[in-house]
């Protein structure tokens, strides 16, 4: 059974991206992407927002970055000129949730925005939430988590420090 997982560095104010939808604030802390290789080794699956996955085609120069792999794009318009592995998914996250644990060989990650997180932590869908926490203030941006009328407990499983001031923590789903 695959697991839902979402990996993504914020700013220590709670910021994943600046006002504009910029990460290039992360270009001075390179440790960030420690661990990022070894993660993608357990991913078969991508699922991002349609603003997240234009932002990635934007900034590699209209290219896929993830070649390879399977990428689900929750969009409520077509794709056009899309890689082959990359899809539209216009259907009810609950059932694609389902899907993807049923149906999937390796892990899911739900690469973001805040929005497509929010839903999928909504459902209940989340079985890990990797943060990285950069020793950076942005002062405002795009928060990781938007608002929400529901909320849960999660369960940490491990914390580590790591270079430039990088805190990892790592939490699951609570039973």
């Amino acid at each position: 059974m695959a697991l839902l997982r979402t990996r993504l560095a914020l700013s220590l104010d709670g910021f994943i991206a600046d006002r504009d939808g910029k990460t290039d604030w992360l270009t001075a802390y390179p440790a960030v992407r420690t661990g990022l290789d070894s993660f993608l080794g357990e991913i078969k699956t991508l699922v991002m927002g349609r603003a997240t996955y234009d932002r990635l085609r934007s900034d590699a120069g209209g290219r896929w970055p993830y070649p390879g792999r399977r990428c689900l794009v929750v969009t409520s318009h077509s794709l056009d000129t899309a890689p082959d592995e990359v899809e539209p998914w216009l259907g009810d996250l609950a059932r694609l949730a389902a899907s993807l644990r049923a149906g999937t060989e390796g892990d899911v990650w739900v690469v973001g925005g805040a929005r497509a997180i929010r839903a999928f932590l909504d459902l209940g869908a989340i079985d890990r939430l990797d943060l990285a926490i950069v020793p950076y203030l942005l002062g405002d941006g795009r928060r990781l988590f938007r608002p929400s009328e529901i909320g849960g407990a999660l369960m940490l499983r491990s914390a580590e420090t790591g270079a430039g001031g990088i805190v990892t923590l790592s939490y699951q789903s609570a039973p």
